[in-house]
């Protein structure tokens, strides 16, 4: 064969070469994903891919039993991880929320059967039990708390956070089927947001009644949103997309806000779907 073919077929080669490994090597927000060059996550990711489902309910039975010693091993590895040695922001929000979430499923591990998140540690008709406990991540027996209002809202002026960080409950955004990585962490956050909204559980516009039904995420963490946006509405409209986000742009000023009923139950497989 010339040269003067050869060498064109040669660079086509290489660059369909080229354009199979980028495509391979990218994955949809919520998949299963290979976290090879990340061994802390491995036992994470394990437990997320075979005992969570595509709506973000878990399938606790079967990890309390089955998926518990990778559950284990992953809270050993948490235990002594060093978030701080980590190489960036992006790293050390990706740990953190891996952190909490799976700090959730140990603690609804550990208490299950369970009812609702609010079961554990209620005491005279308090609540809050479950997000006071304490368990060792990063060299330091911390809570919920501690991860959610005292590292992540402390430290990371992000408020996609809140879209990522699931308490174990109905009213919570959707549980991913894959670890946070730094690598895609903002491209997921943003996609969760927009997910989020895009729920009734998250948004519901009543144009008869004149009101805009939100999630109490939109009360709890008002200041976050705020202090990001501005307001609650100029928040909303960063991620809500299509006919809602222009009625919203045109009756911004005469809307009134509600604050759904957040829905506490455990987000369990066995008692969904939502």
């Amino acid at each position: 064969m010339p040269l003067t073919i050869l060498c064109p077929l040669l660079v086509a080669m290489l660059l369909a070469s080229a354009c199979q490994a980028g495509a391979a090597g990218q994955q949809a927000p919520g998949q299963p994903l290979d976290v090879e060059l990340e061994p802390l996550y491995q036992p994470w990711e394990r437990v997320l891919a075979a005992y969570v489902d595509d709506e973000g309910l878990v399938d606790y039975e079967a990890l309390s039993t089955r998926g518990r010693a990778d559950l284990e091993e992953f809270m050993r590895r948490l235990a002594t991880a060093d978030p701080g040695g980590m190489p960036d922001e992006a790293a050390q929000i990706a740990f953190w929320i891996n952190a909490y979430n799976a700090t959730v499923l140990w603690q609804a591990v550990e208490a299950y059967p369970l009812e609702s998140v609010r079961d554990v540690g209620a005491l005279w008709g308090l609540v809050g039990g479950f997000f006071k406990q304490e368990n060792p991540v990063a060299g330091e027996n911390r809570s919920l708390d501690d991860i959610e209002h005292g590292i992540l809202r402390a430290n990371y002026a992000d408020a996609r956070i809140h879209w990522a960080l699931v308490c174990g409950a109905f009213g919570c955004p959707r549980l991913l089927r894959r670890p946070y990585l730094a690598a895609d962490l903002d491209s997921v956050l943003t996609a969760q947001a927009v997910e989020f909204v895009a729920e009734d559980r998250g948004l519901r516009l009543s144009l008869e009644e004149n009101t805009l039904y939100l999630s109490r995420y939109f009360d709890w963490y008002a200041e976050d949103l705020e202090a990001e946006s501005g307001s609650v509405i100029d928040y909303l409209l960063r991620y809500v997309r299509g006919d809602i986000a222009d009625t919203l742009r045109s009756n911004r000023d005469s809307l009134t806000i509600q604050f759904m009923d957040y829905d506490w139950t455990l987000n369990d497989q066995a008692r969904g779907p939502r």
